[in-house]
C-alpha cells in the first residue's frame, strides 16, 4: 500500500504557531483590536501540529506492520464503512445547518448585525455548496 506521507500539515502547523508568536511581539500593545490574533494563531498552530505528528506517527505504525496496512486499507475500502461515512457527513451536515440557522436567528434577534450577516452569509455558502456539489456528483456518476 503506497501512501503519501503527510508531514506538510506537521509543518504548516509549526509555521503558523511560528508566526503567532512573532505576531504576540509586533503588534503594539495599544491596538486592540489586533490582541487576540497571535493567541488564535498560536493555538491553531499548536493543534494543527498535533494533528501533523498523529498523521505521521499512524503512517509509521503502518509502514512497519504490513498486516495492519493491510487491514487499514480494507476497512477504508469496505462499503459498510463507506456508508457509515456518507450517513455520518448527512447528520452532520443537517446538524451545522440548524445551528447556523439558530445562531443567525439569535444574532438578529439581539441585535449584532455584523455578526448575524456573517452567520447568514455562513449559512448562504453552507446550503449552495449542497447543490454545487449535487451538481457536480451527478455528473460523475
Amino acid at each position: 500500500m503506497k501512501q503519501q506521507h503527510k508531514s506538510y500539515i506537521f509543518y504548516m502547523g509549526i509555521l503558523i504557531f511560528a508566526i503567532g508568536l512573532l505576531l504576540k511581539f509586533l503588534i503594539p500593545e495599544s491596538n486592540e483590536a489586533w490582541q487576540s490574533v497571535p493567541f488564535v494563531m498560536t493555538g491553531f498552530g499548536a493543534g494543527i501540529t498535533v494533528v501533523g505528528l498523529a498523521c505521521i506517527f499512524r503512517q509509521k505504525m503502518i509502514e512497519k506492520d504490513p498486516e495492519k496496512a493491510k487491514q487499514y486499507e480494507i476497512a477504508e475500502k469496505d462499503e459498510r464503512n463507506i456508508q457509515l461515512r456518507e450517513k455520518a457527513g448527512y447528520a452532520t451536515w443537517y446538524i451545522t445547518l440548524f445551528m447556523l440557522a439558530i445562531l443567525s436567528l439569535i444574532f438578529v434577534m439581539l441585535d449584532y448585525k455584523l455578526q448575524s450577516f456573517l452567520t447568514i452569509g455562513v449559512l448562504l455558502i453552507h446550503v449552495i455548496s449542497l447543490f454545487v456539489y449535487i451538481f457536480i456528483y451527478n455528473k460523475k456518476i
